[in-house]
């Protein structure tokens, strides 16, 4: 048993806290025309984890700063569109969202272009934010972050970040995290890995892609990336393979790979792997076990990528929390990439 199971069946909805930011995501739809929509990596993961979640499973909130644009306000009523509560987010006063643009190529592969230099949310953790925010996260019992969380944020920032990690494993709370690596959010790959490396030590479950490990970490394989997490001391892994699937781990014993869903559709890659982090872990806190999680996850980021932009339209909370949630794909080109 992992330190996962024991969130499931506790008589209570689990408490999960995600910390990250929200931008304005502009996609194309034709060749001068783009949708507005409003998302983030973090965010996507909670969305897709309180589309997944039953709300006696989940009380699923999402942490960020946002600004008193139009934008942002926009952007707070989506996410309770989609089933995500903003308890402990914050308004900054004169504070603006960030935007990102989508482009994808014939194959559904996405580049992004980010404006994010005056986002409200790299305040988080910084001298403005209230000690109660801090006190209101460790009481979680689960906290979701990626490592987009820790690259728009300075130093000083991420140290108190740790302590918050920190206090909430002190409390019996858990850690989540996927590394999600963007070479523009660092100095270095160098400097990543080393504010990686800071949570990876506090983590619980950890949700990389193998692709980014490699770049950060030098991590060839699978097992390679299985084989530093275990030393780190993370309990439950989960290395995502894109087209080939995914690698799961607990703290010791074989490792087992589940495969991607074959013959899908490939239109925009974006969100799949935060969408199967939020499959993920939704079916993991309903009690299911490792490898029906990754089943459920995986047949989830196929639908995600045969949809242009990284959220589905929203659903009725839990409306998708049974073991068929997701089974709907398309057919076509080939298996479905479990990526961010």
């Amino acid at each position: 048993m992992s330190a996962l199971d024991t969130l499931a069946g506790g008589g209570r909805p689990a408490r999960v806290a995600l910390i990250g930011e929200c931008m304005i995501e502009l996609s194309p739809v034709a060749p001068e025309l783009m949708a507005v929509g409003y998302a983030g990596d973090v965010l996507n993961t909670a969305a897709y984890l309180a589309r997944c979640a039953a709300p006696e499973t989940a009380d699923v909130q999402f942490v960020t700063l946002v600004g008193d644009d139009p934008y942002s306000t926009r952007m707070r009523e989506a996410w309770a569109e989609h089933g995500v509560g903003s308890a402990h987010s914050r308004t900054v006063p004169g504070g603006r969202a960030g935007l990102y643009l989508i482009r994808t190529d014939e194959h559904g592969e996405r580049t992004f272009t980010y404006y994010r230099s005056q986002s409200a949310a790299r305040g988080l953790f910084g001298p403005g934010q209230p000690a109660g925010t801090d006190d209101a996260i460790a009481g979680h019992d689960l906290v979701y972050l990626s490592g987009i969380t820790l690259s728009i944020i300075g130093p000083a920032a991420r140290d108190r970040l740790l302590d918050v990690l920190d206090e909430t494993r002190r409390r019996g709370g858990l850690v989540a995290f996927d590394g999600n690596y963007r070479p523009a959010g660092w100095p270095s790959p160098d400097a990543a890995a080393g504010a990686m490396a800071a949570v990876l030590a506090r983590t619980d479950v950890a949700l990389p892609t193998l692709t980014d490990d490699r770049a950060v970490f030098g991590d060839a394989t699978a097992a390679g990336a299985v084989a530093r997490l275990r030393a780190a001391g993370v309990s439950e892994i989960v290395v995502k393979l894109g087209g080939r699937g995914c690698v799961i781990a607990g703290a010791g014993g074989a490792e087992e790979a589940v495969p991607a869903v074959p013959d899908v559709e490939v239109v925009d890659t974006t969100a799949a792997g935060d969408a199967f982090n939020g499959g993920y872990l939704a079916a993991r806190l309903a009690g299911r076990g490792r490898r029906a999680a990754a089943e459920a996850a995986s047949t989830l980021a196929a639908r995600v990528i045969g949809h242009r932009g990284a959220l589905l339209p929203p659903v009725p909370r839990g409306a998708e929390s049974g073991a068929e949630s997701g089974a709907e794909t398309a057919s076509g080109s080939g298996p479905a990439p479990a990526r961010t």
